[in-house]
C-alpha cells in the first residue's frame, strides 16, 4: 500500500499505520451503526426488516470503505490546499471558521430563530426553534464525544494522518465546526418547508472546505463531522419536535402546503450518496 508525498513521490504506508487507519474507520462505522439501525427500524415494515438489515450492513461496510479511502487521500488533499493558498481564499476560509464557531454564532442563530418563529407562527414557531436547538446540540455533542475518544492529531501537528492519542483535548476526527454547521442545516431542514435549508447546507459545506483550506482538519475529519452533524442533528430535531408536539407548518398557519425540499442519505445496492426530494 502506498501514498503520495508532497513532491509526488510514492511512499509506502507502514502496515502498522494501515491497520490503525482501518481500525479507526471501523470504529467510526460502529459508532454510527446504532443510529442508522434505529432509523431503519422505524421506517421499515416488519416483513422487510431482514432485507433492510442486509442493506444496512452493506451501507455500513461501504461507508467504512469510503472513510478508509478518505484517509489515504488526506495528505494529498492537504498538499493541494497548501499549494493554493492566497489572501482571498484565506478571507473566505475565515468566514467559514467564524460560522462554524458556536460561541460566535449560536446566540445570534438561536435568538433569530425564536424571533422569526414567533413572528411567523407564534407558539408553534417557538416549539420549532426549540426542537432545532436540541437537534444542533445533539449533533455537536455526538461529534465532540467521538472527537475526544479517538484523539486524532491535527494536520498542523505534522504527525501524519494516522496518529491517534485517545482521550486528549484538541483532537481532529471529526471536525467540530463542520458537525455544528451541518447540524444547523439538518435542523432547519426538519422544521421548515420550502428551500429554507439550502443556504444553510451551502454555508455548512463552505465551513468544511474552510477547515481543510486553513489546515485545521483533514478531509476525513470534515467528512465524518459533517455526516454526524447532519444525521444526528436531523434525527434529534425530528424526535424533539415529536416530544414538543410541533404541528405541520401548513396546519398551524392555515396555509396550503408549499413544495418541501428534503435532503436524506441514500443507500441503494452498491451506491452511497445523497437524495434530494421535492414533496408537495
Amino acid at each position: 500500500m502506498t501514498r503520495f508525498g508532497r513532491c509526488g513521490a510514492r511512499r509506502p504506508i507502514p502496515p502498522r499505520k494501515a491497520r490503525r487507519g482501518a481500525a479507526a474507520s471501523l470504529g467510526v462505522a460502529w459508532f454510527l451503526l446504532p443510529l442508522h439501525l434505529a432509523a431503519q427500524a422505524v421506517e421499515a415494515p416488519s416483513d422487510s426488516q431482514g432485507a433492510e438489515g442486509t442493506r444496512v450492513w452493506r451501507g455500513v461496510a461501504l461507508g467504512a470503505g469510503v472513510l478508509g479511502g478518505a484517509f489515504l487521500v488526506d495528505e494529498t488533499v492537504r498538499d493541494l490546499a497548501l499549494d493554493h493558498q492566497g489572501e482571498f481564499g484565506r478571507d473566505l476560509a475565515e468566514g467559514g471558521h467564524t460560522y462554524g464557531d458556536w460561541k460566535q454564532t449560536a446566540p445570534w442563530l438561536a435568538g433569530g430563530g425564536i424571533l422569526l418563529g414567533v413572528a411567523l407562527d407564534g407558539e408553534q414557531g417557538v416549539r420549532r426553534a426549540t426542537s432545532a436547538f436540541f437537534g444542533v446540540l445533539a449533533g455537536s455533542m455526538s461529534n465532540t464525544v467521538l472527537n475526544w475518544a479517538l484523539g486524532r492529531s491535527r494536520p498542523r501537528a505534522e504527525r501524519g494522518v494516522l496518529h491517534f492519542d485517545p482521550f486528549r483535548s484538541n483532537a481532529s476526527l471529526g471536525s467540530g465546526h463542520t458537525a455544528y454547521a451541518f447540524a444547523i442545516a439538518a435542523a432547519v431542514d426538519e422544521v421548515t418547508e420550502g428551500g429554507w435549508a439550502i443556504p444553510f447546507y451551502v454555508a455548512a459545506a463552505g465551513t468544511g472546505l474552510a477547515r481543510i483550506y486553513g489546515d485545521r482538519h483533514w478531509l476525513s475529519d470534515v467528512a465524518v463531522g459533517g455526516f454526524i452533524g447532519w444525521w444526528v442533528g436531523g434525527r434529534a430535531t425530528e424526535a424533539a419536535a415529536g416530544w414538543l408536539r410541533v404541528e405541520p407548518l401548513s396546519t398551524s398557519s392555515g396555509l396550503s402546503p408549499p413544495a418541501r425540499v428534503r435532503i436524506r442519505p441514500l443507500i441503494a445496492g452498491h451506491a452511497l450518496g445523497v437524495q434530494l426530494r421535492f414533496q408537495q
